[in-house]
């Protein structure tokens, strides 16, 4: 028999968030690396399967019997992103959050085993329409890749896209904190995130994205023989008061 997880999402007040929208991204507990999951209990368990669509803030799904707890990315109904580490099957029965809170950090898993080298990866993460993503990236890397790095998006393929928008080439050869910087000579942070200085030309000044509706999805694409790589991008942004 499968495990089941069945979590209501709610404000600090009690009140049930039953909205439209959102999604959970499961991953193995204490890694980046997605969990093989099922929407129905008799289905088949899958990475690709994962992330899971929320039902008006209701996480419903399944892991093998020998899953017992999983690690939740939350991208909530009212924007904000939530994580939840160590989570046991059947409960928490209720996820309380703050709907209120304007400022949140989307933090984004990404691995080799979720992806390919070289090909955009779309994480099924979509950050809310009318949101200003700030220009402070950053990556944790928690495994490890030799010489390799990681770009950081919007999904390309989308209206406006850009597939190294937010980060360009941040390394993940060493474990830890990786900022993406407009250094001299160093630029990493994607051009989505600074515009050209108009007092001085040439040069680069962090600005604000304003994310649109017709381009809301986080990717990441990671560079010629990756294979061993894993991390989390985190990305600071401010919900829409509306």
């Amino acid at each position: 028999m499968a495990r089941h997880f069945d979590i209501q999402l709610a404000d600090l007040t009690g009140e049930i968030v039953a909205l439209a929208g959102g999604s959970v991204t499961i991953c193995t507990v204490n890694t980046a690396r997605q969990a093989q999951v099922s929407t129905t209990a008799t289905g088949s368990l899958a990475i690709t399967n994962n992330p899971v669509a929320l039902n008006r803030g209701r996480i419903d799904f399944y892991t093998s019997d020998d899953v017992d707890t999983v690690d939740l990315y939350i991208m909530t109904p009212t924007g904000q992103f939530v994580v939840r580490k160590g989570v046991k099957a059947s409960g928490p029965n209720e996820l309380i959050y703050n709907t209120s809170d304007r400022y949140t950090v989307a933090v984004v898993p990404f691995a080799f085993t979720d992806s390919a080298a070289t090909v955009e990866q779309d994480t099924g993460i979509d950050l809310p329409t009318g949101a200003m993503v700030l220009p402070n990236i950053s990556i944790v890397v928690t495994e490890v890749d030799a010489t390799e790095t990681i770009d950081i998006g919007m999904l390309s393929s989308e209206s406006g896209g850009d597939a190294d928008g937010f980060a360009v080439t941040l390394s993940v050869a060493t474990l830890g904190t990786v900022k993406a910087t407009l250094a001299n000579g160093a630029t990493t942070l994607g051009a989505l995130l600074w515009v050209q200085d108009s007092a001085n030309a040439g040069d680069e000044a962090p600005e604000a994205r304003v994310i649109t509706a017709a381009n809301r999805s986080i990717s990441y694409t990671s560079s010629a023989g990756s294979d061993t790589f894993a991390g989390f991008a985190q990305i600071p942004y401010i919900v829409p008061h509306v």
